[in-house]
């Protein structure tokens, strides 16, 4: 988990490698993808998002070349093997999947790479499977969906500095999430002045850090964040999607100034923020409609 400390130690750990999400072991496969007798999943390799993503080789019908097809939503990944006492080779044990999944009502998309494709109604499902090391088959399942909708606070016009047992009242954290540390840092800030000059200025940071029981893939957290913020009026200035994903977002309505950055990585959430307004002069004195 994330120590919230100074943003310079912070843009260090960014920068850093190692960090990734931890998905939920899940169990239960959905109903539309047949367990072949004899076959198992390998226990310890198996995980599953309620919302992330894979791209998909396709063939491009203009050109005959490859073309990747990305799909998001509720995503599995596991291994198969036989749990026979003959050991089965992955060859035969695709021969013996391709007939069963047609059945079940998949329409191969690029039978030779294992891409295959369901639609029953207004679900519509992808897979991958193709042969692994060791005997077993390396399957991916992607339900095509949305990420969950996240709702943020318009920032008031008054700026609010909260204490370190409060959120942000205009940038609550991921559902569920428990507040665990709440620091102050300092950086420059870039700054366009109402005089039209540029500056820079150390300014204070808020830095809250929160633990999450359920954390979302990193495709969900950017996501519905960023969809979140634009809906409430920020700017996205970056996104990051990298070992430890982040969201750079600025708000410059009605008269306000605030820097803010969303980190995840692993089960903890990071947010900082810096609201230049209450530390600057205001730079607009727009009023809200």
């Amino acid at each position: 988990m994330i120590s919230l400390q100074l943003r310079s130690v912070m843009a260090a750990l960014i920068c850093s490698a190692g960090w990734a999400q931890t998905p939920t072991p899940d169990a239960v496969l959905p109903a539309y993808f047949p367990l072949l007798p004899g076959m198992e999943v390998k226990a310890g390799n198996r995980e599953a998002w309620p919302y992330d993503g894979e791209s998909f080789d396709l063939r491009n019908p203009a050109t005959q070349g490859l073309v990747k097809v990305p799909i998001q939503g509720r995503t599995w990944r596991f291994f198969l093997r036989s749990n026979e006492a003959r050991p089965v080779g992955t060859l035969t044990l695709l021969a013996r999947y391709k007939p069963i999944l047609e059945e079940a009502g998949w329409s191969w998309q690029w039978e030779e790479r294992g891409i295959a494709k369901r639609v029953a109604g207004e679900v519509e499902t992808w897979l991958r499977i193709a042969p692994s090391g060791g005997g077993e088959l390396k399957v991916v399942l992607v339900e095509k969906g949305l990420p969950r909708v996240l709702v943020l606070p318009l920032p008031g016009p008054t700026p609010v500095l909260p204490t370190g047992t409060e959120n942000f009242p205009y940038l609550p954290p991921w559902p569920g999430a428990k507040l665990v540390a709440s620091a102050v840092s300092q950086a420059p800030v870039g700054l366009k002045l109402s005089d039209g000059n540029e500056s820079i200025a150390l300014l204070n940071f808020i830095d809250k850090e929160y633990q999450l029981s359920a954390p979302p893939a990193a495709s969900e957290f950017l996501a519905a964040y960023r969809a979140a913020l634009e809906k409430a009026g920020w700017e996205i200035e970056g996104a990051l999607r990298g070992s430890v994903p982040q969201i750079q977002a600025n708000y410059s309505k009605f008269g306000r100034d605030i820097r803010a950055t969303l980190r995840l990585s692993d089960n903890a959430l990071g947010i900082s923020v810096a609201d230049v307004g209450a530390q600057i002069a205001p730079l607009s004195k727009e009023k809200p409609k």
